[in-house]
């Protein structure tokens, strides 16, 4: 299905929602940890990876209906998830989170698309 059908369906399906369920419609935000405390020099990749791990449990068990689309491990302790709008402002009040962003898709040249935190500015 080409990706112009595919919103156009998307975009059908949610003009037939009821009033109430446009309220609870999922957003694509990114949500991203706090660092977790610093541990020892001796402490091994390993053990560094298995405490974000928990992190990113501890804060997904906020939002256990969520639907995670990504989850980060390299350049920031996160995931990508598809939230309503409690599930943002219960994340937001979480000490284990640092920021919950809303999602952006840009479009690149070869015709892909990329998730990224926040909108870029217009020129």
């Amino acid at each position: 299905m080409s990706a112009i059908r595919f919103s156009l369906a998307i975009l059908a399906a949610a003009s037939v929602l009821p009033a109430g369920a446009a309220a609870a419609q999922r957003q694509a935000y990114i949500v991203q940890l706090v660092a977790p405390p610093p541990t020892s020099m001796a402490a091994d990749a390993a053990q560094r990876q298995a405490q974000r791990e928990a992190g990113r449990r501890a804060v997904l068990s906020l939002v256990p209906d969520a639907t995670v689309q990504y989850q980060y491990t390299a350049v920031l302790n996160g995931f990508a998830a598809l939230l309503t709008p409690d599930e943002v402002t219960r994340l937001r009040a979480s000490p284990l989170v640092a920021r919950v962003a809303p999602g952006t898709e840009d479009q690149f040249n070869d015709g892909g698309t990329h998730t990224t935190a926040a909108p870029r500015p217009q020129r």
